[in-house]
């Protein structure tokens, strides 16, 4: 169980709270932590366990290019083109919205839909 609790806290940077379920889903804890390596690599991002599973990849177009964006609760990281974005995160009763941590663009963009909206 030693060795567990260590790959864990190299992982998420703390102990678990509940050694024995993360043994007994240790996929789900790797897929995880490959989430939150790929964050920290490509957005700076250095999550916990509990942000990563609110969180959600996201890719789609801004301003007639492409963009890639990670979305957690509070913030979404974006790269597009050669730049990285802060965007600011608002949850509605419809989906999930991002908009640009700037004042020079206000528009919501809509990135995850809620029930039956399409």
């Amino acid at each position: 169980m030693n060795a567990l609790t260590e790959w864990y806290f190299r992982c998420f940077g703390e102990t678990p709270t509940d050694p024995l379920k993360v043994a007994k889903r240790l996929e789900e804890y790797y897929a995880l932590c490959q989430m939150r390596s790929a964050a920290k690599r490509e957005f700076g991002m250095a999550l916990s366990e509990k942000a990563l599973r609110e969180a959600f990849w996201w890719d789609g177009e801004w301003m007639g290019k492409p963009v890639s964006c990670f979305v957690t609760e509070r913030e979404a990281v974006c790269k597009w083109g050669s730049t990285k974005w802060k965007f600011a995160v608002r949850v509605g009763a419809d989906g999930v919205y991002i908009k640009p941590e700037s004042p020079l663009y206000q528009e919501w963009i809509k990135v995850a839909h809620r029930d039956n909206d399409s």
